[in-house]
């Protein structure tokens, strides 16, 4: 379920502590991992932001967060554990409009966790995004952007109307993940994006630097969900309902 939240004050803190799973939960994620990797090689078991504690208000949303890792979260999204012992995600990006009315969609490049996957900019909260126990989540927003398509949000000449805008609530019969969505407007066209963008690929490419988008779609605003429903690749839950509650906003 998407939520406008511009009008709420939004807390976030982060406890360097880990989440606290039984042994033969620990042995089921070592071995989901050992096959994931033998599966996809370059995966990476890195450290993950997980929430502990959700509350929300008509005023204000209060979430509390600990620390697990990749292979954890790997595990509960494709094979999945009980509540008690899942990892929910945090995680924060940008819906982006071309400033002649076409929203960037990414398409996850072969070599990432979930191939062709369509999704927004954005990503999971890393501890560069942490300083005195605070998650800063425009600090997410904004490096996700900058990493991923090379857009600076805080660039008054590449940017305008920056908001965090939306937050996606899971329903009971998904998986429980708790992610965060600014809205920002571009001042250039879909084809300018789209130059843009082939250039930083090509960039990336040259100089062996990971690629987390193989390719971006631009869809004109008025056809987005229609678009989208017809598209074959997976998508990120949030996706349309996402699109579908911005273009209500307008």
């Amino acid at each position: 379920m998407i939520k406008n939240i511009e009008n709420k004050k939004i807390s976030i803190t982060y406890e360097d502590k880990n989440i606290i799973l039984p042994e033969e939960i620990k042995e089921k994620i070592k071995k989901g991992w050992q096959k994931f990797q033998s599966n996809n090689p370059v995966l990476y078991n890195g450290e993950v932001t997980c929430v502990n504690k959700y509350e929300s208000s008509d005023n204000e949303i209060n979430i509390s967060c600990q620390k697990s890792d990749f292979a954890h979260y790997l595990y509960d999204e494709r094979i999945g554990l009980p509540i008690e012992y899942s990892c929910i995600n945090i995680s924060a990006g940008a819906l982006l409009e071309t400033s002649d009315g076409y929203y960037l969609i990414g398409e996850l490049d072969e070599k990432m966790s979930y191939p062709h996957v369509l999704q927004i900019s954005g990503g999971n909260v890393d501890k560069k995004d942490i300083e005195n126990g605070i998650v800063n989540i425009m600090k997410t927003v904004s490096r996700e952007v900058m990493e991923e398509v090379n857009i600076n949000l805080y660039d008054n000449s590449q940017v305008n109307n920056l908001k965090l805008k939306y937050i996606y609530e899971t329903e009971e019969n998904e998986k429980p993940k708790v992610q965060i969505f600014a809205k920002a407007n571009l001042k250039i066209t879909s084809e300018e994006m789209k130059n843009h963008y082939n250039v930083y690929l090509e960039y990336l490419k040259k100089n062996n630097l990971e690629i987390e988008f193989g390719k971006i779609h631009l869809l004109k605003k008025n056809n987005a969900i229609e678009i989208l429903e017809n598209m074959s690749n997976p998508k990120r839950e949030y996706l349309i309902p996402l699109v579908t509650a911005d273009l209500s906003n307008c």
